[in-house]
């Protein structure tokens, strides 16, 4: 099912390009089928990330895209890093890329982005590099008239993997290798993604130790501060403080209005290399106040509301 919507893609982006771009079945097949196709294929393999496929904007893109985004990263493919399978119609290759938002950097950057993104990949590269047996290109070549985004593309890559469009491996092989990049990703979130401040947390709050416990804190703080799942977070509890009732609007008026932070109820010592990060907001998420979301992470069991709820009763 993959391994033919891949190849579907692949012969008829060629034709495509020469006929109308709105509409187009080969435009919805990466839209919309193939990002299906692969979720289920996946199965709980998926669980957490966002899957999305690109023909272009408005017109044929140059080098069509399906990517994979774990939302405490990145929820697009213009900023982050992200496993992304990236169809390169002049040389007549798919490839399975770990590689980096282009767009974000360049505005940034500007005549520096290629170098930036060359030092990001290498920093990149170097973290998961016990991956690199599995997905053993470290470089890619998208056409020698690719332009401003294939060469950020060509930049950007880390390591993955490189198919003959005419010739792609059978399913078993394409779902093998892209299970072994997702496995990869989440490793590389969990060492820092890229992050060049070493492994020290950012947070005063951490109480030290291993530099997994370091990591897990990483992480943790990673996941309290994406914007998606804080919004789905903040819809569903509601702008009341699940510890002391505090409502930002009843005591500051408009300026308070919609107020409130997400607090990741998953305890830290859960959070393993490698593994999912669900995003249930009814379950791993509460709102607290900023007060008490700073207290319940000096707590021994940052998920136990109710032990601070106590604390303050004793007051």
């Amino acid at each position: 099912m993959i391994r033919q919507a891949l190849s579907d893609v692949g012969k008829g982006y060629v034709a495509a390009i020469h006929e109308g771009f709105s509409g187009h079945p080969l435009a919805n097949t990466l839209r919309r089928d193939l990002p299906a196709y692969l979720r289920q294929s996946l199965g709980p393999d998926a669980d957490g990330l966002l899957i999305e496929g690109s023909a272009g904007q408005g017109r044929w893109a140059e080098v069509p895209w399906v990517a994979f985004f774990e939302p405490s990263v990145t929820e697009s493919a213009t900023s982050g890093y992200y496993p992304v399978y990236l169809f390169s119609i002049a040389t007549n290759q798919l490839h399975l890329s770990l590689n980096q938002g282009t767009t974000r950097v360049t505005e940034e950057f500007r005549s520096e982005a290629l170098r930036v993104l060359k030092g990001r990949a290498e920093l990149m590269r170097q973290r998961v590099a016990d991956f690199r047996d599995g997905l053993p290109e470290m470089s890619i070549s998208l056409g020698s008239a690719v332009g401003k985004l294939g060469r950020g593309y060509v930049a950007g890559h880390a390591i993955g993997k490189t198919y003959d469009l005419n010739n792609l491996p059978s399913e078993e092989v394409l779902l093998a290798d892209l299970r072994h990049a997702l496995e990869a990703y989440r490793e590389l979130i969990f060492r820092g993604g890229l992050d060049f401040s070493g492994e020290a947390s950012s947070t005063s709050d951490n109480p030290g130790g291993s530099i997994d416990e370091e990591r897990r804190y990483r992480m943790h703080y990673r996941i309290e501060r994406n914007s998606r799942a804080a919004r789905l977070a903040k819809s569903h509890h509601g702008y009341t403080c699940q510890v002391c009732d505090f409502n930002f609007y009843t005591v500051y008026g408009d300026i308070g209005k919609d107020f409130i932070e997400a607090h990741h109820l998953k305890p830290i010592s859960s959070l393993e290399a490698g593994t999912k990060v669900r995003y249930d907001v009814a379950t791993d998420f509460a709102v607290l106040c900023s007060n008490c979301h700073r207290m319940v992470h000096r707590t021994t069991d940052p998920s136990d509301l109710q032990a601070l709820r106590n604390s303050l009763q004793k007051k």
